[in-house]
């Protein structure tokens, strides 16, 4: 990997890392922003597989869709697989409460969830680099 590639890596990581830290964030105390946080889970999930899409060096669109980039990451690694009920759950967090319309809030336990599944699958990237030695553990 270029210097120039590995910088673009490392931000995508930073990225997901801190989308998932700003989602807990906005999560706890006693005024919990509900819609903001699962809109940050799925960008970090987001971010977190397009880490892996540059750190393999393959093209992606620029989309909010977890399915897809999860099927792009498939293609490399089929233990991917694994997490596309949670890419349909989070995918729509992308949109579906950013904007007036039909929904208000999430539920409390919709974030729950979707601070489980993001922190779960940044960790599960992270343990690939890890195992590539290829990045500090940096488990969240």
């Amino acid at each position: 990997m270029d210097d120039e590639t590995k910088k673009e890596w490392l931000s995508w990581i930073s990225r997901a890392i801190s989308d998932y830290n700003s989602a807990k964030k906005l999560f706890s105390g006693k005024n919990k922003f509900l819609d903001t946080s699962v809109f940050h889970c799925q960008q970090a999930v987001e971010k977190i597989l397009k880490s892996f899409l540059v750190y393999r060096e393959v093209k992606f669109e620029k989309v909010h869709n977890i399915v897809y980039l999860l099927d792009r990451c498939s293609e490399i690694d089929n233990s991917f697989q694994k997490w596309y009920t949670v890419a349909e759950i989070i995918t729509p967090y992308a949109t579906l409460f950013r904007y007036p319309g039909d929904y208000f809030e999430p539920d409390i336990e919709d974030v729950v969830e979707a601070l489980k599944n993001s922190k779960n699958i940044i960790n599960f990237v992270l343990r690939i680099y890890i195992r590539n030695n290829d990045y500090p553990d940096k488990k969240l």
